[in-house]
């Protein structure tokens, strides 16, 4: 068992509930429901009884339950008596990404680690690279083609996409519209978007750069053009429509550190992104 198993463990302890758990940490339920199993699994007894109305602890849940506050508070204590300075975790993530899952990743990190200070850099891939590098973040979100032999991937995930245009178009209309597009030309929204534009009209079609998602989503509703943006970014904007195309519906991500960087931050904030 792990530190953050203990917490999650003592989560729906103190709520007598999976769900209520698994809504304050910001997971799903069946990760919450993986990590107690674990448990039970690992200490060969059953913690919780589940009924219609959430689950009762055990005289076993209660006797971990009564280890589990000792050991939490010991390893708080202990983090706070020993570190010279303030824990850190430092990522680096591209300004998309940043602005759809890292802030919810962020914030359950802090819930269960609340002594550990977090900072996020965004920029380019070949940037963040870089400063994964010189050892000024301890991960990056980048695609696979950005990943150096010294480097390691230590999770991955399908980031969906979904292209956005203004309000009432059509599918069939949308080759005809300007793109509206983050000014880096690296970034992979707009070269997939570009790609997929130039295999329908066999030309480059007009560009619009804006430097933030916000405008980006702003230029799209008042009818300036398409882009293509991570869904969860988009899915409750109002004002435009969303477009799923087979051929640039998704994006595959890797969390990546130095081989020898995996140091206790990273792998603790590497858990909360595998259970969101």
């Amino acid at each position: 068992m792990d530190s953050l198993e203990l917490r999650i463990f003592r989560e729906v302890a103190q709520e007598s509930s999976i769900s209520k758990a698994a809504e304050n940490l910001n997971y799903v339920q069946s990760n919450i429901t993986a990590h107690i199993k674990r448990l039970e699994e690992e200490l060969g007894t059953t913690l919780f009884i589940r009924h219609g109305k959430g689950v009762t602890i055990t005289a076993d849940g209660e006797k971990l339950l009564y280890y589990a506050n000792s050991i939490l508070e010991l390893i708080d204590r202990a983090v706070s008596e020993f570190q010279v300075e303030s824990l850190r975790l430092r990522v680096g993530a591209t300004q998309t990404l940043a602005a759809s899952r890292l802030p919810v990743w962020i914030a359950n990190y802090q819930k269960l680690f609340p002594h550990v200070s977090c900072s996020i850099i965004t920029d380019s891939q070949e940037r963040l690279i870089e400063l994964l590098e010189n050892q000024k973040v301890d991960c990056i979100f980048v695609e696979q083609r950005y990943i150096r032999p010294h480097m390691k991937s230590i999770f991955d995930f399908q980031e969906q996409l979904s292209i956005i245009a203004p309000h009432e178009s059509t599918a069939e209309s949308l080759t005809n519209w300007p793109v509206i597009v983050n000014n880096m030309e690296s970034c992979p929204y707009r070269k997939l978007l570009l790609n997929w534009l130039f295999s329908k009209i066999h030309s480059t079609p007009a560009i619009v750069e804006f430097d933030t998602v916000e405008a980006i989503c702003n230029a799209v509703s008042l009818n300036m053009g398409i882009s293509l943006l991570p869904t969860n970014v988009v899915i409750e904007k109002t004002q435009i429509s969303l477009f799923q195309i087979k051929e640039i519906d998704a994006l595959n991500i890797h969390m990546v550190t130095l081989g020898s960087q995996q140091n206790r931050e990273v792998y603790q904030f590497q858990n909360i992104v595998n259970a969101s």
